[in-house]
């Protein structure tokens, strides 16, 4: 017997309220999923726009089809049947985009007034990064390598919900460093053995940081190399070309003039020459574009914990007003959309991430902020959707089970309210996220962090 086609909002408001009954004794991703979706073996996602994530336009009067995990059909309303037993959601005025797949992102908060110490955030960070449609996510860097570790093979075995976590070691880096965490490398072999020790644990990436050495950084991407692993880098020590020529496989937030001599603009012959460079060793730029112009909303702030609540908002009232920042228009006559869309005019790989956990950045709301301002840039927003789910998925080799709406991969789905192909700032309005086939509502996902946001 066919279920009635029922409104999201029904299964919005089924999600809010915690499951009565007895709980489980062990837990599971999906003791905070949607109650009408928990155990349905198929769901029928009906009357949607669709934006596939290949960059192609969006697709109007659109069905998915999810079984278990992954998404079985997608196509037109008039086109697909819809089995009498799948649970059917009606999606009228809604779009459907792939999960997000970020790759700058972190599990702690570096917002310590000075003291170059951060704070892990294992519990809440995972939760706000899903409840915001980031499905995926690499991490870049972390002062708390074990804590991503055992997060990752929680989530990866269906205990707690969170995205997919792909793991970069420890920040490898050299004297002069301030941070607490850093893993301080003085010479190759130093770097060499450190590479080994962390490939063993399970970490697929290595990320060099300002105060590497030349010899050191050199003999990290060898070694990595050599165990067929990723090497990357915010560079201050060594030079986007120096470490394009020593091989590296991609360089964090882009290249800045007082490294490589390039004009103030990042608009000039030296920069076109240093681009080029890049695409013709095969170097990955990864942008970062949260300028903190955009404040947290409102609603945000119960999210935080009072101590975390007060910084923040001591920050934000110190700062002049944003609002040229943050104004779509003057994004795009800047020095680091010059550098980004110069790049990718050049050939380049872009790539996307949030830098959250940096300052005032926050986990989900700054892969919102970043994604919107790479479109602003001058990009477009099917262009930047395009960066942030099939084309990072394709830089970590995954894209053949995620980062499009596509039959046969997993089904990593968000559902906002509104047409980000139109106005990027809808991503914004998430109303469904869909994690490896299991259905979140993002306000009881948030629910579960109210408060402890910079404190765990």
């Amino acid at each position: 017997m066919r279920l009635p086609l029922l409104p999201i909002a029904l299964y919005l408001a089924l999600a809010v309220g915690p499951a009565l009954g007895q709980q489980s004794p062990s837990r599971t991703a999906k003791d905070d999923a949607i109650p009408e979706l928990r155990d349905a073996a198929l769901i029928a996602l009906r009357h949607a726009r669709v934006i596939d994530g290949t960059g192609s336009p969006a697709m109007e009067n659109q069905t998915v089809l999810i079984e278990g995990s992954r998404i079985t059909a997608v196509g037109n309303d008039a086109d697909v049947k819809v089995p009498p037993q799948a649970r059917v959601v009606d999606l009228a005025g809604r779009t459907i985009l792939p999960g997000l797949v970020m790759l700058h992102e972190h599990l702690f908060w570096a917002f310590s007034g000075g003291t170059h110490v951060s704070h892990p955030l294992h519990f809440s960070y995972p939760l706000l990064y899903l409840s915001h449609g980031v499905t995926t996510l690499r991490t870049a860097g972390t002062d708390f390598p074990y804590m991503d570790k055992n997060v990752k093979q929680w989530i990866d075995a269906g205990e707690i919900a969170g995205p997919e976590i792909h793991l970069t070691g420890p920040y490898f880096s050299g004297e002069g460093d301030p941070f607490y965490g850093a893993m301080l490398l003085h010479t190759p072999e130093e770097a060499r053995r450190a590479a080994r020790y962390w490939a063993a644990e399970g970490f697929t990436w290595f990320k060099a940081y300002q105060w590497v050495r030349k010899d050191v950084l050199a003999a990290l991407i060898d070694e990595a190399h050599h165990l067929h692993l990723r090497v990357t880098a915010h560079l201050r020590s060594v030079s986007c070309l120096e470490a394009a020529e020593m091989g590296i496989d991609n360089i964090e937030h882009g290249c800045f003039r007082f490294t490589d001599d390039l004009e103030p603009d990042l608009n000039g012959p030296r920069t076109i020459a240093l681009l080029q460079r890049l695409v013709e060793k095969k170097v990955a730029l990864t942008a970062t574009p949260t300028n903190g112009a955009k404040a947290l909303p409102d609603a945000a702030s119960e999210l935080f914990d009072p101590s975390a609540r007060e910084r923040l908002a001591h920050a934000f009232a110190s700062r002049p007003s944003a609002t040229t920042s943050s104004n779509p228009q003057n994004l795009r006559d800047t020095p680091y959309a010059h550098l980004l869309t110069n790049f990718v005019k050049a050939g380049g790989r872009l790539v996307l991430g949030s830098d959250a956990g940096s300052g005032s950045s926050v986990a989900g709301f700054a892969d919102h902020e970043a994604l919107e301002n790479l479109a602003n840039m001058g990009l477009g927003p099917l262009v930047a959707i395009r960066i942030a789910t099939l084309g990072d998925a394709t830089f970590l080799g995954i894209q053949d089970r995620t980062g499009t709406v596509s039959v046969g991969k997993e089904a990593d789905l968000f559902i906002v309210r509104g047409n980000p192909s139109q106005r990027i700032e809808d991503v914004e309005n998430v109303e469904m996220v869909i994690n490896n086939g299991i259905a979140y509502d993002p306000k009881t996902l948030t629910a579960k962090v109210k408060g402890q946001v910079g404190w765990q």
